[in-house]
């Protein structure tokens, strides 16, 4: 994951300029952005199922962050790394932090929800992001990365994340793919911009629609459309005093004679 964070990182123009104990912090070399991120990598595979456990690891970056009995703390040892004054006193405005926490199994993140949003709702010294993510799905994005530098990594990622069959996939819930990963990349790093392409056949409305109704509603709908009945035909079979049996039995017809 360390790997996939650095390519996104730096075709975005930011530099690492400290790293320590899995936390990483960047700052973008563009003057005219003011932007800093910590990035927070956290194994819970070995602990998934203590919840305490899992609680201190995610607290550990914001205890550690600051030590105001003896200035040892992260954010020293950031400011120490820096060589501009005026980026020192911008970190403490514009600085965030991306928690990326492995797990084993992707239903852990279903059981952690809760945790998960407290972390992130923290008002304490950084905005926080916390990017879930499993081994599995890390080793797939690798792999489909693998033909792919640094300058097409988001183009590449654009286009995984406009697969229509996995994004279907993954409306039925949470299936360990690096799909999913995709997307949480996506919807977790700030400023990682989606390439969209406009085609006609991705994510059709029509296509959205035709999954969510019954087989028999598409049928009658066919059989309308393929007889050329008006809307307003069909209004004037209830107003003849005909019975709900009756007009099944003629859109069945119908209905026969276009299958």
């Amino acid at each position: 994951m360390n790997e996939i964070m650095n390519k996104i990182f730096e075709k975005y123009n930011f530099s690492k300029t400290w790293e320590e104990n899995n936390r990483i912090f960047f700052t973008n070399l563009d003057k005219k952005i003011v932007s800093y991120f910590i990035l927070n990598f956290i194994d819970c595979s070995n602990i998934e199922n203590d919840e305490i456990l899992i609680r201190e690891e995610m607290n550990k970056l914001e205890n550690e962050y600051v030590n105001h009995d003896n200035e040892m703390g992260i954010r020293y040892s950031i400011i120490n790394s820096l060589k501009n004054e005026q980026e020192i006193s911008q970190i403490d405005k514009n600085t965030s932090a991306i928690y990326l926490v492995k797990f084993s199994e992707v239903n852990m993140l279903k059981k952690y929800r809760n945790l998960i949003y407290s972390i992130e709702e923290s008002p304490d010294y950084f905005k926080r992001y916390i990017l879930p993510y499993t081994e599995k799905q890390v080793a797939e994005l690798k792999d489909a990365l693998s033909d792919y530098g640094r300058d097409n990594i988001v183009e590449k990622l654009s286009e995984l994340a406009d697969v229509e069959e996995d994004y279907y996939s993954l409306m039925n819930g949470p299936n360990n793919s690096s799909y999913e990963l995709v997307i949480r990349l996506f919807s977790k790093i700030p400023f990682l911009q989606y390439k969209f392409k406009a085609t006609s056949n991705d994510f059709s409305l029509e296509k959205m629609v035709n999954d969510s109704v019954k087989d028999d509603l598409e049928k009658y709908d066919k059989a309308i459309r393929e007889n050329k009945i008006e809307i307003e035909d069909l209004i004037t079979l209830e107003e003849n005093d005909i019975t709900e049996k009756e007009i099944d039995i003629i859109l069945d017809s119908l209905i026969e004679a276009v299958e």
